[in-house]
């Protein structure tokens, strides 16, 4: 889930590079965002999530600290588009880099850094 996820978020920022025509860019970015998103929220794993957080006295509920990871791949969308790269390679590379670093910040996107210990990073075994 988290590398499908992470790929569609690659894919949607990849498609502002890709040689097509502009419709059909924001179309790509479009259907691979929310499918990123889709995929990403409606995971089953997320009520376990929110069980896991609410078990410890905690209210479950989107933050700051969970929309903040992804400026920077909003950034990289305003921006890409001034470059006027249009190539496929540099679709793939944008792809490489946007995914990776979608899937480096995935467990803030998810919410499940909620579960990590507070300065360990590490999840807690009652989670």
């Amino acid at each position: 889930m988290r590398a499908a996820a992470s790929l569609l978020l690659g894919l949607g920022v990849a498609a502002m590079v890709m040689p097509l025509a502009t419709t059909w860019q924001v179309m790509v970015l479009v259907i691979a965002i929310g499918a990123g998103f889709l995929v990403t929220f409606s995971h089953p794993y997320r009520k376990k999530v929110r069980a896991a957080v609410e078990s410890t006295g905690r209210k479950y509920k989107t933050s700051v600290a969970q929309i903040m990871p992804l400026f920077p791949l909003w950034l990289t969308l305003m921006i890409l588009p001034a470059f006027q790269i249009h190539s496929w390679i540099a679709a793939l590379i944008v792809l490489a880099l946007a995914g990776a670093y979608a899937w480096v910040s995935f467990p803030s996107i998810d919410g499940t850094r909620y579960l990590a210990e507070p300065g360990t990073g590490q999840v807690r075994d009652d989670a």
